[in-house]
């Protein structure tokens, strides 16, 4: 298949390495020239456990319109710029097959509104790490589960897996997994965030553990989950101890979190149930401060 990776970060970098070692053509839609130009030149260096592999890719800017042809979008955007993205697109006809793989929610129902074509929803567990422009390491072995969402199903999974070392599975309730993955960013992503530290230590602190809780307990009562959902949002911090979150970066970075996806979906679920968050409220205050004071943009 000819796929378009749409987003160079390491998930789409990740994405992208794994799927051309199978035969598959990739096409990488940067936000920069420079980016895609570094791509095409030296390829995509993927290292895993095994070493470093360099595999070969097309590559363009977003101005690019060259993946019109390809025959499967994977959107990989964070959620502060998936807007633009969706208003380029809007009510074009002729678009192929689109797959999301986002943290947060909200976006699936924002896609359905834009775009014409057959959408996917996606989880993804891996861990992965962006080293360079055109160098991504697979910190941790996960999988991707994706669910058909609306139009024609083109059974995808079977077509994307690599079941030893990339597997990709179908979802029978893709709703339930985004809410179980919600639940793991929302546990995660805005304390390492505000504290500055990597994901496993989250737990090693005590008080910090106590706040784990208290957001993750925020968490399942609003988004109907059990308790018991506890057990997988501890096994992702521990599997994925030494990573820094993604919103942790984008604070480092001094670029704009995915907060309003995350906190900021939770409490807008919170408010149509009548239910208060004082955890979440106050992460989300204290991170979206963050970027009002200049620091993040």
């Amino acid at each position: 298949m000819r796929v378009a990776i749409i987003g160079g970060g390491a998930v789409g970098l990740l994405t992208g390495g794994y799927l051309s070692l199978t035969g598959h053509q990739i096409h990488i839609i940067t936000r920069t020239r420079e980016q895609a130009d570094i791509l095409n030149s030296e390829g995509l260096k993927l290292e895993t456990g095994n070493g470093t592999e360099t595999v070969y890719v097309n590559a363009g800017p977003h101005t690019s319109t060259e993946y019109m042809d390809c025959d499967l979008w994977i959107i990989t955007l964070k959620q502060t710029v998936l807007d633009s993205f969706l208003a380029k697109w809007r009510d074009v006809e002729g678009l192929p097959p689109v797959l999301f793989l986002q943290n947060g929610m909200g976006h699936m129902e924002k896609a359905e509104k834009a775009l014409l074509s057959d959408l996917y929803a996606g989880i993804v567990t891996h861990g992965a790490l962006k080293t360079g422009h055109n160098c991504v390491k697979h910190t941790g072995k996960g999988d991707i589960h994706i669910g058909f969402w609306r139009g024609s199903n083109h059974n995808l999974a079977a077509q994307l897996t690599i079941p030893d070392s990339f597997p990709v599975y179908e979802a029978s309730d893709i709703q339930l997994m985004l809410k179980r993955k919600l639940l793991v960013n929302l546990s995660v992503n805005p304390l390492t965030a505000l504290y500055g530290v990597k994901n496993g230590e989250l737990l090693t602190n005590p008080e910090w553990a106590k706040n784990v809780k208290a957001i993750f307990s925020e968490g399942v009562s609003v988004l109907g989950l059990e308790e018991n959902e506890w057990e997988t949002v501890e096994a992702v911090i521990t599997r994925t101890g030494d990573n820094e979150s993604s919103m942790l970066q984008d604070v480092k970075n001094g670029r704009k979190t995915e907060t309003e996806a995350i906190t900021g979906y939770m409490m807008q679920l919170a408010a149509e149930q009548g239910l208060e968050l004082p955890v979440t409220s106050f992460l989300h205050r204290s991170i979206t401060g963050i970027h009002g004071r200049g620091d993040a943009k």
